[in-house]
C-alpha cells in the first residue's frame, strides 16, 4: 500500500513549512534514511529524510509552496503501485523553477493566444498574470482599460496593486496620443507608455515606438531597468521573525568598548598548546556564560504574562548561510564547558547549519545570540533580538585605537560590542551589569 509522506513538525513553533527543493523526482528510487526534501520552517531550512523505502509515486507539493504540518505531500510506495483516486486526478506539481522559464501569456490575452515573446526586465514581467498580487477590482480595470499590472508598484498590504493604483496609471497617461494598436501592444507586452517616446504626429505613440520601446528598454527615454525579486522561503521567515521582533519586543540598546588584549593572546596561547582553532566567537559565548552566573536575569525570556529565568545558559550564534539569510543554532550549557567544547560544538554546529543537517534540538530555544560582523570590517551595529530571548550581542571587528591608561597615552585592540535588550525581561542597569560582566571576561580571561 502507498505511503503518505506529511509535511513533518519540526519544532514545537512550527505550524507549516515551506517545500525548499525536491531531492527526488517521481519515479525515482527512494531509500529510508536518504534526504527527500528540503523544508523552511520558521527557524530554519532542513533536510528531511525518507521514512521508508520506495518509489515516488506522486509529488503533490511544488518547491516554494507552504503548506500546514502533516498534510500529505506525496506518496512512496511500489513501483506503479496505485494512489488514492482523488489525489490521482490532481496535476502533477512542477518545481517552481521549471515553471518559471515557460512564457506565460499577457495579462488579460484573450484565450487562445500565444504569450508575447519574452521581453527584457525593464518592460515586461516574467511573473504569470495570476501571480501579481492584485485586487479584484484592480484586475477588473487592469483588463477593461488596458494597464498591464507588470509595471505598477502596489500600494496595498504586502505590496498588493489596488484599484486606486491603477487608476493613477490611467491619469498619468490620460494625455498622451497613443494609437489603438500601440495601446494593445503595450498591454500584451508590460510596456510602460509613460517611458516610451512617440515618434508619430504630434508626439503620437505608435506600434514601432512601443516595438522598439520592449526589445530596447534602456533606448525609451527616462527607462529604468527593475527585475523582480520573488523571495526565498528563508527570506520570508526573516522578514516575518525580525518584523515581529521589533514591533513586539520593547528593544533597548547598550555599547561598550572592550580591550581585546588579554583575550587574543589567551587565544594563541591555547590554540598553540592544543592545536585548536577556537575562534574570538568561542571566548565571547564563554565570557556570556560566565556572566550569566552573576546576572542571571540575563539568562530568561519574555513569556506572555511571565519571565522564565533558565537554568543553564544556552546560547544562539547567528551562522550566515551562502545565497543569503541564516540560522540560530544553539551552544548548550555553556557555563559548564571550557573553551575547547564550546570550539568542538559550533564546528558541528555551523557545519550542520550550512549544509542544512539541524535538528529541532540543535536551534531550538537558547536565551541569547551572539552575532558577530567583525570580519566583514563592521565597527559596530545594533542588532535586533531574536523573538523568544532576551537580548543578543553585536560584534564589531577589532581593530587598534588610541586609549589613555593610567595617565599614558596607547595604542589597544579595541572590539564594539552592542547590545540589545527586551525591556520586559530587564532594565537598563540590569543590562549594563550583565554587559560589563561580558567585557570583564574578555579582559580578564583565563582558563
Amino acid at each position: 500500500m502507498a505511503q503518505e509522506v506529511q509535511m513533518p513538525k519540526l519544532g514545537q513553533t512550527m505550524e507549516e513549512g515551506t517545500i525548499e527543493r525536491w531531492l527526488k523526482k517521481e519515479g525515482d528510487t527512494v531509500t529510508k534514511g536518504e534526504p527527500l526534501f528540503e523544508v523552511t520552517t520558521d527557524k530554519a531550512t532542513l533536510e528531511v529524510e525518507a521514512f521508508v523505502s520506495g518509489t515516488l509515486l506522486k509529488v503533490l507539493v511544488n518547491e516554494g509552496d507552504t503548506v500546514p504540518v502533516n498534510e500529505v505531500i506525496a506518496f512512496v510506495g511500489e513501483k506503479g503501485e496505485a494512489i488514492p483516486e482523488t489525489v490521482a486526478q490532481k496535476a502533477p506539481a512542477a518545481p517552481k523553477k521549471e515553471a518559471a522559464k515557460a512564457a506565460p501569456a499577457a495579462a488579460g490575452a484573450p484565450a487562445g493566444k500565444a504569450a508575447a515573446p519574452a521581453m527584457p526586465a525593464a518592460t515586461r514581467t516574467v511573473t504569470p498574470a495570476e501571480q501579481i498580487k492584485a485586487s479584484p477590482r484592480a484586475r477588473k480595470l487592469s483588463e477593461a482599460e488596458k494597464v498591464p499590472l507588470g509595471i505598477i508598484r502596489g500600494s496595498g498590504p504586502e505590496g498588493r496593486i489596488i484599484e486606486e493604483d491603477v487608476e493613477r496609471y490611467i491619469e498619468s497617461i490620460r494625455n498622451l496620443k497613443i494609437a489603438p494598436v500601440a495601446r494593445e501592444i503595450a498591454y500584451q507586452q508590460s510596456v510602460d507608455l509613460t517611458q516610451v517616446k512617440g515618434k508619430g504626429a504630434d508626439g503620437r505613440i505608435m506600434k514601432e515606438d512601443v516595438e522598439s520601446a520592449a526589445k530596447a528598454p534602456m533606448a525609451a527615454a527616462g527607462a529604468m531597468e527593475v527585475r523582480r525579486e520573488e523571495l526565498t522561503a528563508m527570506r520570508k521567515v526573516v522578514g516575518q521573525r525580525m518584523t515581529l521582533s521589533k514591533t513586539t519586543v520593547p528593544h533597548f540598546y547598550l555599547t561598550m568598548d572592550v580591550d581585546m588584549s588579554r583575550a587574543i593572546a589567551f587565544r594563541k596561547e591555547l590554540n598553540a598548546k592544543n592545536n585548536a582553532k577556537v575562534s574570538f566567537n568561542d571566548l565571547i559565548i564563554k565570557a556570556c556564560g560566565e556572566s550569566m552566573k552573576e546576572m542571571p536575569r540575563a539568562n530568561a525570556a519574555f513569556r506572555d504574562d511571565h519571565i522564565e529565568l533558565m537554568s543553564r545558559a544556552d546560547i544562539s550564534l547567528a551562522v550566515a548561510l551562502d545565497g543569503g539569510g541564516l540560522m540560530v543554532p544553539v551552544v548548550r550549557d555553556v557555563q559548564n564547558k571550557d573553551y575547547l567544547q564550546i570550539w568542538r560544538d559550533t564546528q558541528e554546529l555551523i557545519q550542520k547549519a550550512r549544509s542544512k543537517h539541524l535538528t529541532p534540538d540543535d536551534y531550538e530555544g537558547g536565551c541569547m545570540t551572539i552575532s558577530n560582523l567583525g570580519m566583514m570590517d563592521v565597527d559596530n551595529f545594533t542588532p535586533i533580538i531574536n523573538p523568544g530571548q532576551s537580548c543578543i550581542l553585536g560584534i564589531g571587528k577589532i581593530q587598534d585605537r588610541v586609549v589613555v591608561r593610567d595617565g599614558g597615552i596607547h595604542i589597544r585592540p579595541i572590539m564594539t560590542v552592542t547590545l540589545a535588550v527586551d525591556h520586559r525581561v530587564m532594565d537598563g542597569a540590569e543590562g549594563a551589569k550583565f554587559l560589563g560582566g561580558v567585557k570583564k571576561a574578555l579582559e580578564e580571561m583565563k582558563g
